[in-house]
C-alpha cells in the first residue's frame, strides 16, 4: 500500500516560533519502514490548515501516518548526542566540531549540538495537536475510532514530551503549546510539572483507548511495522503503560517524587507488555520499534554503520567496565561482545586524544550492518529493569534482585548479583545502572540521563584533559530570541 501525504505550506510568523509557540509541523514525516508504508510527498499545499476546515477520514489517517513519522525524525540524533554525553561513544567524522567538542569539552551551545531535539519534537506536539482537533472536528468517524485516535495522539504526544524533558531536565519546558502562531510563547513550567503531563497525557489516553475497546473499535489508519503486535486498541493500551511505568519512574528519581511514583509505576508495569520471565533474546526485544529503509524516500539508520565507517565509535570504556562472564576464558558481558567489535580502521581525529578503534554493532544484523534495523522505542529488557527499579524502592527488594538476575544471567551471561534484600539503596543503584548501561547501550542515551536523576554524573569520567560531562541541553537559541532573552537563557 503506499500512501501519500500532503503537507501545508508555513507561514512566516510560525517559522520565528518553530514547535513551541505555534509552528505548523515542518516535517510530518519521512517514510517509516521498508514496506513503503510512508512513501510520502510534500507539495506544500494545501495548508494543514485544511485538515481542521474539513477533517475527512483519509485527510486524519494521512495525518495519522505523519505523527508516527514524525516521532521517528531525529532519534539517531538523539541517540548519538545522548550517547555522546554520557561518554558510549563519541562522533569522529570530523565534519562538524561542535559534533565532539561540546559534549566532550563543553560548553553546550544553544545553536549548535546542545540547541538540537526540541523543534523536532515540538513540531510533531503541534501536528498531533492539530490532528487532534481534526478529530474532535470529524463526523465520519465512529465514536470509538474517535477515542481510538485520541488515545494514539496523546500516547504520541507524550511520548515527545518525554524526549524534551530528558534532554533539559531541570529547565523545564513549556507545555501549553496547542495555541495559535500568532500568541506568545507558551511559558515553561518545572521538570516535575512537565512529568505529571505526561502522565495525564498517558490516563487520558489509556482511557480513551478503554473506550474504544469496549466499542470493538479498531484504528482508522494502519499503524507502522515496529507497532506489530500494538496495532489495536487493547494492544497499544500495553505500549501506553509502559511508557506511564517508565515516566513514573523518572519522576520519582528527576523530580524527587520518590515512593509514591515507584507505588503508581507498579501497577502500570503490570498492565504493559512486562514479562518478567524473559530469557530469550526475542522475549527481551518484545516492544515496539521506529522503523527504516533504503528505499528511496525513505530513511535509512545511519547508527547500523559498517566496520569500516568512519563516523560513531563506542569507547574503550564500554568494555573495560564490563565485568566477566563465568565462562571458559572469562569473557566480558556479552552484552558488550553482542554490541561492539573492533573498527575495521583507526579513526584519528586532530584534536581530541579519543582513536576510534571500536565499532557499535547494536544495530547489526546477523553479524553486517543493516540499514533496515529498526531501533526500540520501548521493549521488554528495558521494562523488567524499570521493574527491579520500582519493586525495590516500593520495598519489594526479593522481586527486584529477581528481575536484576533475569536480565544478568540471560543478556549478560554473568552469574547472579552478589546483593541481597539487606543491601544498601546505594549498592542496589549501583547493580541496576550497570545493567541498564548495558543492555540499553547505545539505544536512548541510558548512561547519561540514570547518572543524572541519580546524582551520579561525577562518576563518568570526562575522558578527555580539561573536558566535562554535561548536565543538560541548553534551551535553543531560536526559542530565547522568540521570548526576546539571550542567548542559555532559562525561561
Amino acid at each position: 500500500m503506499t500512501t501519500k501525504l500532503r503537507v501545508g505550506s508555513v507561514r512566516a510568523r510560525a517559522l520565528r516560533k518553530l514547535g513551541v509557540s505555534g509552528a505548523v509541523c515542518l516535517a510530518l514525516l519521512a517514510s517509516v519502514s521498508c514496506s513503503d508504508f510512508f512513501n510520502v510527498t510534500n507539495t506544500n499545499q494545501p495548508s494543514l490548515d485544511s485538515l481542521l476546515a474539513n477533517p475527512t477520514r483519509d485527510r486524519l489517517s494521512a495525518a495519522a501516518i505523519g505523527i508516527f513519522g514524525g516521532a521517528r525524525i531525529g532519534i539517531q540524533s538523539y541517540i548519538w548526542r545522548l550517547g555522546s554525553m554520557g561518554r558510549e561513544g563519541i562522533n569522529l567524522s570530523g565534519n562538524n566540531q561542535p559534533d565532539y567538542q561540546e559534549p566532550y569539552y563543553g560548553p553546550l551551545q544553544g545553536g549548535g549540538f546542545g540547541g538540537s531535539q526540541w523543534a523536532d519534537r515540538y513540531s510533531n506536539i503541534r501536528t498531533i495537536n492539530i490532528y487532534l482537533n481534526g478529530v474532535n472536528a470529524n463526523a465520519d468517524l465512529s465514536p470509538g475510532e474517535k477515542a481510538a485516535s485520541r488515545g494514539m495522539g496523546n500516547t504520541m504526544k507524550a511520548l515527545a514530551f518525554m524526549y524534551v524533558i530528558l534532554t533539559r531536565d531541570s529547565l523545564g519546558a513549556p507545555i501549553a503549546v496547542d495555541q495559535s502562531v500568532s500568541a506568545s510563547p507558551a511559558p515553561f513550567v518545572s521538570r516535575d510539572s512537565v512529568y505529571r503531563y505526561i502522565l495525564d497525557l498517558l490516563d487520558s489516553a489509556r482511557a480513551d483507548l478503554r473506550t474504544a475497546q469496549a466499542a470493538s473499535a479498531a484504528f482508522p489508519f494502519p499503524l507502522p511495522p515496529g507497532f506489530t503486535g500494538f496495532d489495536s486498541p487493547a494492544s497499544f493500551k500495553l505500549f501506553n503503560r509502559a511508557l506511564a511505568a517508565k515516566a513514573a519512574i523518572l519522576r520519582a528519581t528527576a523530580a524527587s517524587c520518590g515512593t509514591p511514583c515507584y507505588t503508581r509505576a507498579l501497577p502500570d508495569l503490570d498492565s504493559s507488555f512486562l514479562n518478567r520471565s524473559a530469557a530469550t533474546t526475542a522475549a527481551f526485544a518484545q516492544g515496539t520499534y521506529f522503523d527504516f529503509s533504503p528505499a528511496a524516500g525513505d530513511v535509512s539508520n545511519g547508527l547500523s554503520e559498517p566496520l569500516n565507517g568512519v563516523t560513531f565509535y563506542a569507547l574503550d570504556s564500554n568494555v573495560f567496565n564490563a565485568q566477566l562472564q563465568p565462562a571458559v576464558g572469562t569473557p566480558r558481558d556479552q552484552r558488550v561482545l553482542d554490541k561492539i567489535a573492533v573498527a575495521q580502521d583507526t579513526q584519528r581525529l586532530g584534536g581530541i586524544p579519543i582513536p576510534g578503534t571500536l565499532k557499535f554493532t547494536v544495530y547489526f544484523t546477523a553479524g553486517n550492518d543493516d540499514p533496515r534495523r529498526p531501533i526500540p522505542i520501548i521493549r521488554n529488557e528495558e521494562l523488567i529493569l524499570l521493574d527491579a527499579e520500582a519493586q525495590w524502592f516500593a520495598g519489594n527488594q526479593t522481586t527486584a534482585l529477581s528481575d536484576i538476575d533475569q536480565v544478568r544471567t540471560n543478556a549478560g551471561k554473568l552469574a547472579p548479583t552478589t546483593l541481597t534484600i539487606a543491601s544498601s539503596n546505594a549498592a542496589f543503584v549501583t547493580e541496576l545502572l550497570y545493567n541498564r548501561r548495558y543492555s540499553l547501550l547505545w539505544e536512548q542515551g541510558t548512561r547519561w540521563i540514570d547518572a543524572r536523576r541519580f546524582g551520579l554524573l561525577s562518576t563518568i569520567p570526562p575522558q578527555v584533559s580539561g573536558g566535562s560531562v554535561p548536565v543538560a541541553m541548553p534551551v535553543p537559541d531560536g526559542e530565547c530570541s522568540a521570548r526576546g532573552l539571550a542567548s542559555n537563557c532559562t525561561p
